[in-house]
């Protein structure tokens, strides 16, 4: 099978019918490693050994891993932080021009922080986040069949949409409303009913729900519902479906029938709430984690590309075997924290599959979405609607992107009314960032290749993304602004196994499984619940305290945490 993926990879870009021409061209910029970064070949030779004994070591440096070493070295701990990239931060992560533009290549905003996670951004000066960083209306817009809808939930758009959608809106809020939509921690919630059904299931079983509501609200979409008769009737919820398809795969992994609906609910509760980003994106939490990681210099010792090869247990502590400029070095703690992808953990933890052999099942049956984000760098701001555009052209297909945001959306130095970012007005310069985000599909047309983020195939998705978008923007651009969209550069970042893939059953199968720690490697993945931002946080936080517990016998977790105490 392997040997003959990789002939696919040679041969089949060259005979796809949509490969790209030469002309015009632009320079596209590979970031990230490949799928093969994860576990290189260890160079030869005895490992050197690191000096002294740490409190704990922590393995990867995205938002889980940062928010580990933040608390443990907070309460005076010393950590060893390894990150196999030079940049720390993972998914969420940012960049900066030489002009000091600043923009996310990753995860694009957070939604509303339980309580321990907002004394996490409280302590590292996000305190205002809500206040100072709320993203402006509109956020969200479907770009449909060439047909810009514009803030898709607000009242005026609604009713130029299919009657489902407002059907849709109204029952995920009801189901907010009857606590059906579990949060962190997701495997702890008192009702997990919604984790039984696909979120596809769900949606299509919500027109039996809204005809039984009794509430003003519910009577009025319903009584819509059925004088605004649905296209096909056998499927009256499907254009909801369609969006939600992109929704699922930029988010959460896969299509909206593969994924639970539990883990969708909860990520999409939040479109209807405030959200909130920065210039970097959710990278502005990473990139004030890492500042104050520095200053912990006494405390925190951070390698950049650092990969480890071995976590062990060992007598009363753990030791860690990893590769560090071109050499293996091995340390030792009394405790560590697992925060990389949890798909290596029975690789990098020896011993696991051996002594845990149901866990080491359950990570191994877990599935992963590969991503890429493309930022491209145009001249000028052509497009100004929204935040974030989702797209789904009349001709939509797999190997297609998911949605674009506006990659200076927040950016301060573009003002308008009441000191807002507002792209109706002309912005001062003709540096701008189209972000477009899309689930990696392998040239072959194969999703999931574990063998496919080769540059030379990334490099072509990159140019059939942007041509793609240019082909489907042009149209609205010419008729809304008389503008087009002048690509300057594209900037693509490689994220493989970024997500994972939640189906139904995920969280009431796996949650309790894969959060126990392992002796005394702790694991933050945020792989139990949503892969997001909030969830990698909060499971970071979570094994800290754990840590913390064992380290002093008279550690107190906070009242407003609500993480388990293993």
């Amino acid at each position: 099978m392997s040997n003959l993926f990789a002939a696919l990879a040679v041969i089949l870009p060259f005979q796809l019918p949509w490969s790209v021409p030469a002309e015009p061209s632009f320079p596209i910029t590979i970031l990230g490693g490949g799928s093969g970064s994860f576990l290189p070949a260890p160079p030869e030779g005895p490992a050197v050994p690191d000096p002294g004994l740490y409190d704990a070591v922590v393995v990867g440096a995205g938002p889980a891993g940062l928010t580990a070493a933040f608390r443990l070295s907070g309460k005076g701990r010393t950590v060893l932080l390894l990150e196999k990239e030079e940049q720390l931060g993972g998914l969420a992560a940012g960049s900066v021009l030489k002009n000091g533009i600043q923009y996310s290549r990753g995860v694009g905003y957070w939604g509303g922080a339980l309580p321990a996670e907002a004394g996490i951004l409280k302590e590292i000066g996000l305190g205002d986040y809500k206040k100072k960083y709320a993203i402006p209306e509109p956020d969200d817009s479907y770009l449909w069949n060439g047909k810009l809808y514009t803030g898709i939930w607000e009242k005026e758009t609604l009713s130029e949409l299919p009657a489902s959608f407002a059907l849709f809106k109204h029952e995920l809020l009801m189901a907010d409303w009857d606590d059906m939509i579990p949060d962190q921690p997701f495997e702890e919630w008192k009702d997990l009913e919604l984790d039984g059904l696909s979120a596809a299931e769900w949606i299509r079983s919500m027109p039996a729900e809204a005809a039984g509501r009794r509430d003003p609200g519910g009577r009025a979409v319903w009584r819509r519902f059925q004088k605004d008769p649905p296209s096909p009737s056998a499927d009256p919820m499907r254009d909801v479906v369609d969006f939600m398809d992109l929704y699922c795969r930029a988010a959460l992994g896969d299509t909206s029938d593969q994924i639970s609906a539990a883990v969708f609910a909860n990520f999409y509760i939040a479109e209807l709430k405030p959200r909130y980003t920065a210039p970097l994106g959710a990278g502005e939490i990473s990139s004030r984690l890492e500042k104050f990681l520095v200053r912990r210099g006494r405390l925190v010792s951070i390698r950049r590309k650092a990969t480890v090869v071995k976590l062990e247990n060992s007598g009363r502590g753990v030791r860690v075997t990893y590769e560090y400029q071109g050499k293996l070095r091995q340390a030792l703690a009394k405790y560590a924290v697992f925060a990389a992808q949890l798909k290596f953990a029975p690789k990098i933890i020896p011993d696991l599959s051996g002594r845990e052999p149901e866990r080491a099942a359950a990570i191994a049956g877990l599935r992963y979405a590969n991503y890429l984000v493309h930022v491209v760098f145009v001249k000028g701001h052509p497009y100004r609607a929204s935040y974030d555009t989702w797209v789904r052209a009349a001709d939509y297909g797999r190997r297609d992107f998911t949605d674009i945001v506006l990659g200076r959306w927040m950016d301060p130095s573009i003002r308008g009314y009441e000191g807002m970012r507002d792209f109706k007005k002309t912005p001062p310069d003709e540096r701008g960032i189209l972000t477009i985000y899309q689930p990696f599909v392998h040239p072959s047309g194969i999703p999931y290749l574990s063998a496919g983020l080769e540059r030379l195939h990334v490099t072509q998705v990159a140019r059939r993304a942007v041509r793609r978008m240019l082909e489907i923007y042009s149209p609205v651009l010419r008729e809304r602004w008389g503008t087009k969209i002048e690509v300057e550069s594209v900037e693509t970042s490689r994220w493989p196994y970024s997500m994972h893939v939640a189906g139904p059953g995920h969280i009431t199968r796996l949650g309790k499984v894969l959060r126990k720690p392992f002796g005394r490697i702790f694991f933050a993945s945020s792989n139990i619940g949503a892969p997001s931002s909030e969830e990698a946080i909060f499971r970071g936080y979570c094994a800290a305290d754990n840590i913390l517990k064992r380290l002093d016998g008279k550690f107190r977790r906070e009242p407003r945490a609500n993480c388990p105490m293993e």
